[in-house]
């Protein structure tokens, strides 16, 4: 699991950095309100994205099991289902864009002639983009289902680089919220055709075919409706958040939260992404009835350690550089301003960011009745503090508010006690990383520290943690290191 999760860092790493370079750039060539007006507009693209109904994450589990199994019947009925479901819904998003867009966009009086127009022009090309990004979902779910993880993540790589760099060149040449969404379609088009070729070369040997298996939906309907309604908590919290800044505070401090939020995000990101290889192996060790606790266990912390070690680490790591994150972030603002907001969000994404194996043990176990409760409460006492801390606080109120979401915690919860992990155990397995994280919020938040002291303590906090997962783990950096370069077996 290391190395497929490594496969996953390593795609993060590029994409985090491209995506944090992009913000400060993007908003240097259009400004902070444009960027505030172009935050808003893909937001409400992203929820529209929750039509895709929970087929993305189904595609993975179920495909696993019929793979596991290999049973090419079932694997087509699998398929039939899911991508005839999924371009019906596409189908449909694309639509409700196109023609609800004048409505949608009328819900912010705040927003200018000119930028009602625009945004209103932006989300009927963001159709495409819907629709597109929906079928990509299906295809990485196959992908996810082999394991090919490097391949995944080369894509996945590929778009964000072509997305990222396209938007600046499109800014730099006087384009705006349009003609960005516009690049958009073109770059999720052409990332379809991809990896609908890859998972042709996949599935070709597989004798898949149209079959259509009235049991097959039900399930596949079953556990897609209680993912999907768990995703919607996570939208809540991801998309609507922007959605309600933008309305009360303005596109303004709308772009300034979002450039926030788009920096601290990638904790979750990108930490949640190295142990994603734990929902495909877990789904296979129970549908070949091999289910060794004990070696269940063992991927479980090892999980758990590294989802630790990298939400925390990079938590430490903005902490230790807010002053000059912000400053390149929000160009033309003071090291000091939005410090405190900076430091709100870098701490709630850290600890948040700590709930992925959680997340992916429920839905490897199937457990998604519990999984989409836990989600979408937490993400409704999100948004009602976000909206207390708006009207109350401005930014640092609504920044704040995320705090609710930490209510996911309860996934790991659940998922350590289906798999029969005692609370005890994994809250050790916790203990040192949470401890340390601490320690890291004091030195930075408690004193004016100069950044070359800063610096030097960061690195003796890194040796720390790593350290620690060394011994925890048993492992020997330069041999993983050298396993990783050589060709996958």
């Amino acid at each position: 699991m290391i190395k497929n999760g490594l496969y996953n860092v390593v795609g993060a790493v590029i994409r985090m950095g491209l995506t944090v370079l992009t913000i400060p750039l993007l908003i240097r060539l259009i400004g902070v309100e444009e960027y505030g007006l172009w935050t808003l507009t893909s937001s409400t693209v992203g929820i529209v994205s929750l039509a895709e109904g929970g087929l993305s994450v189904s595609t993975t589990v179920f495909l696993s099991k019929d793979l596991a199994n290999d049973d090419a019947d079932s694997a087509s009925q699998t398929l039939t289902v899911i991508v005839g479901t999924m371009i019906l819904l596409a189908t449909i998003a694309a639509i409700v864009l196109w023609v609800g867009a004048p409505r949608l966009i009328g819900l912010f009086p705040l927003l200018e002639q000119r930028q009602y127009l625009a945004a209103v022009q932006a989300l009927q090309v963001g159709g495409l983009v819907i629709w597109a990004q929906l079928l990509q979902r299906v295809l990485v779910g196959v992908e996810q289902a082999h394991q090919q993880y490097g391949v995944m993540n080369v894509l996945n790589t590929l778009q964000i680089t072509l997305s990222h760099l396209g938007m600046l060149i499109v800014a730099w040449l006087g384009g705006r919220t349009t003609e960005l969404m516009q690049w958009q379609a073109v770059v999720s088009v052409g990332v379809l055709i991809i990896h609908g070729w890859v998972g042709w070369l996949l599935l070709r040997h597989f004798q898949i075919h149209i079959a259509w298996s009235n049991t097959k939906g039900m399930d596949i309907a079953k556990y897609s409706l209680m993912t999907w309604l768990a995703s919607l908590g996570s939208a809540l919290f991801n998309k609507v958040d922007r959605i309600l800044v933008g309305a009360s505070l303005g596109t303004g401090l709308l772009g300034v939260y979002a450039a926030i939020t788009n920096v601290t995000v990638q904790i979750n990101s990108f930490s949640a992404v190295a142990i994603q290889p734990v929902l495909p192996a877990i789904s296979n060790h129970i549908a070949r009835k091999e289910f060794d606790l004990l070696t269940l266990q063992r991927q479980v912390k090892q999980a758990l350690d590294i989802n630790s070690i990298i939400a925390l680490g990079l938590g430490a790591g903005l902490l230790a550089l807010a002053p000059q994150i912000i400053q390149v972030v929000i160009p033309g603002q003071s090291p000091r301003s939005y410090l405190s907001e900076f430091n709100t969000a870098t701490i709630i994404y850290s600890l948040y960011s700590v709930n992925a194996v959680g997340y992916y043990v429920l839905l490897a176990v199937k457990d998604v009745n519990k999984f989409m409760v836990i989600q979408l409460v937490s993400g409704i006492i999100s948004l009602a503090l976000i909206t207390i801390g708006l009207h109350s606080f401005g930014l640092l109120g609504a920044i704040a508010g995320n705090v609710g979401y930490l209510g996911v915690f309860v996934l790991t919860f659940l998922g350590m006690k289906n798999l029969n992990i005692p609370l005890r155990l994994w809250l050790d397995w916790l203990k040192f990383p949470l401890a340390w994280f601490l320690s890291v919020i004091f030195i930075n938040t408690a004193y004016q520290i100069n950044l070359n002291y800063k610096i030097f303590i960061f690195a003796l906090e890194v040796i720390v943690i790593l350290n620690w997962f060394k011994s925890t783990q048993n492992i020997n950096f330069l041999t993983l290191i050298r396993q990783l370069t050589q060709k996958k077996c």
